[in-house]
């Protein structure tokens, strides 16, 4: 009995001890976590890997304004242009995975690099934290209005099917390229690709006649199709781009599977507080929604992603990786 009540009285005191270090341990934990300063507390770094003013620099902007406007932060945009993103790029992956420095970059730089350059200084799954996917613009299929000039797709595969008749596209950027080789495998034509350095060089020569048509982005073609002197053909985009309703894509036209689309995103350093992330989806979610920037993003040929989480963004890179590599490596692109 004696021992049952000693075996009693120590356990007793066991608990006891327990109880005071747990305590302890709540009372030492409070402060610490009180010192966990709340994200975001201080201005948030965008880089921009573009040269500023360019469709790619103005979207950018206009999504930064709003998610400062939300985040209760200003957001900062450096623009790191050169190196086909390499450079921006480079210059996110050296800072701390914090939420304070993030990169606004086109699928370039995920799916499309990993083909093009045969070292790659980075590895497009595992160095970045995926964010949020944020605007989508498609390419369009662009002719002048002239009489000699083709008024339809249809019209457009009659002629890159005659052996006789040379049908020149002009393109400039990479999926702009990949597109015209892709249509001419669903449509059974013989298109000439004609390749440029920039969407101003491609919209030059579609004016003045020296190609027939070009695969390129809405935005460089809008003033002369608002003017009467080209018009869209088609887009390549999976559905109907919403400012261009009127529009076909070449799906619709019988060209199943294509869509060429181009997308930006945002993303951070690999390590990157998945709660932050989140938060910044969020964001981005609400500020690509908002009217005034709706409208200005469907100016320069881009609309909100249909959805902004994460696991979207991380998804889609996978998807295009698998999509495009194969492609690229057949076509023969290089940039290195």
């Amino acid at each position: 009995m004696a021992t049952s009540r000693r075996s009693v009285m120590v356990n007793f005191r066991h608990v006891s001890l327990l109880r005071a270090g747990f305590a302890l341990c709540c009372a030492l934990a409070v402060p610490a976590m009180a010192a966990e300063p709340a994200w975001p507390n201080r201005p948030i770094r965008l880089v921009v890997p573009f040269v500023a003013g360019g469709g790619a620099d103005v979207a950018a902007r206009l999504i930064a304004l709003k998610l400062q406007e939300r985040l209760g932060q200003p957001l900062i945009v450096e623009n790191k242009a050169g190196g086909n993103t390499l450079i921006g790029v480079q210059e996110v992956l050296r800072a701390q995975p914090d939420g304070y420095t993030l990169l606004w970059s086109i699928d370039q730089t995920f799916v499309l690099n990993p083909a093009l350059y045969e070292k790659l200084p980075y590895d497009p799954k595992e160095d970045f934290t995926p964010v949020s996917m944020a605007v989508v613009g498609p390419n369009a299929v662009v002719a002048r209005s002239q009489p000699k000039d083709p008024a339809s797709v249809a019209d457009l595969v009659a002629r890159g099917k005659s052996r006789d008749a040379e049908l020149n596209i002009g393109a400039a950027a990479i999926v702009s390229q990949i597109l015209v080789d892709t249509f001419n495998d669903a449509a059974g034509t013989h298109a000439r690709r004609v390749p440029f350095k920039g969407s101003a060089e491609v919209a030059q020569a579609l004016m003045a006649g020296t190609v027939d048509a070009a695969f390129d982005g809405i935005a460089p073609y809008a003033q002369f199709v608002k003017s009467g002197r080209a018009r869209f053909l088609a887009v390549s985009s999976a559905r109907r781009f919403s400012g261009l309703p009127d529009v076909p894509t070449l799906d619709e036209l019988g060209f199943k599977g294509i869509d060429m689309s181009v997308w930006f995103a945002i993303v951070g350093p690999a390590g990157m507080p998945a709660g932050i992330a989140q938060r910044v989806a969020g964001a981005v979610e609400w500020a690509v929604r908002q009217p005034d920037v709706t409208e200005k993003l469907l100016a320069f040929g881009f609309e909100p992603a249909q959805r902004n989480d994460p696991d979207t963004l991380r998804a889609q890179i996978s998807t295009d990786l698998d999509r495009y590599g194969p492609i690229i490596r057949k076509l023969g692109f290089k940039l290195d």
